[in-house]
């Protein structure tokens, strides 16, 4: 047996070793253990194109996940260690190729955003991630979605991208205003958001006599309705004092309270209803640290 081979054999079980004590790890704090199938996200986000990209040079940190099915996805670690013995003997030859300089076809990916998920070439990955290498040869595959993709997505989050993606698809905003980002970060918004588009667009047939269809209508809303009060969100700096809300959240909030102000006869507006939005989030700020501070006394 010669020594490039005793090598990638060592190699292969110190790497195995490493998966093992990770996936004791991964069971005590409930974390994914096995490689992460992108197939779910896709789904949950809506796939809206792919295209050819080319055969380049890809950075071997930014591929973060498989094209496999979950079922498929088990021989390999999130961080591409093996898993299963049996995937020694492809994993060391693959290693001896690599080492000795041979050249190898490059393995395939998906891009979503700025992250990359292997079509063909897991233990490629694997060995040249353990072999210290920086980037690996792949062809490509972009691939857009409706939704934005989140780089590690749970089932709560893969809710809000089929959400997200189900809006999009019904409004066509992300062809009709690409420049539209209106991401919620609590379930539920984008039926409220849907009711304010189709009351919109009933005021726009009355007006225009005729029946406008909804995607015209989401595009009028967001230039006439949203856009505005976006920029009103945006001239208090009011996500820097709302952390982890979005500015979809903010619209849906701002535009409750400015209807219920209108009823009750107060000043309506954006600027009112966000200066209220504000005080009502500042006061049950106290009042959870003022619970913090006698739960600590």
């Amino acid at each position: 047996m010669g020594v490039e081979r005793i090598r990638a054999i060592q190699d292969f079980d110190s790497a195995r070793g490493r998966a093992f004590w990770r996936s004791l790890s991964a069971i005590l704090t409930g974390r994914v253990r096995r490689l992460r199938s992108v197939q779910p996200m896709l789904k949950a986000a809506g796939v809206e194109a792919r295209a050819a990209g080319g055969v380049r040079e890809i950075p071997l940190d930014k591929i973060v996940g498989s094209v496999a099915p979950d079922a498929k996805t088990s021989d390999f670690d999130p961080a591409f260690l093996p898993i299963n013995r049996r995937t020694r003997e492809r994993w060391t030859r693959i290693y001896q190729a690599m080492v000795e300089g041979d050249e190898l076809p490059p393995i395939d990916v998906y891009k979503v955003d700025d992250r990359y998920y292997v079509i063909d070439g897991h233990h490629r990955v694997s060995v040249a991630r353990n072999l210290g290498r920086a980037t690996i040869n792949a062809r490509v595959i972009n691939v857009r979605t409706r939704a934005p993709l989140p780089p590690d997505a749970d089932p709560h989050s893969l809710l809000k991208a089929a959400e997200y993606a189900a809006f999009l698809q019904t409004t066509q905003l992300h062809r009709t205003r690409p420049e539209a980002r209106l991401e919620c970060s609590r379930l539920g918004r984008y039926d409220e958001i849907l009711d304010h588009i189709a009351g919109h667009g009933y005021f726009m047939s009355l007006e225009e006599h005729r029946q406008v269809p909804l995607p015209e209508a989401a595009a009028s809303w967001y230039d006439n309705v949203y856009h505005p009060i976006a920029q009103a969100i945006r001239k208090h700096n009011v996500l820097a004092q709302l952390p982890g809300w979005t500015e979809a959240d903010v619209y849906v909030e701002v535009t409750r309270r400015w209807l219920e102000a209108g009823k009750e006869g107060e000043p309506t507006g954006p600027d009112p209803a966000i200066e209220e939005l504000l005080k009502e989030n500042a006061r049950g700020w106290w009042r959870r640290r003022r619970k913090i501070q006698l739960a600590q006394a």
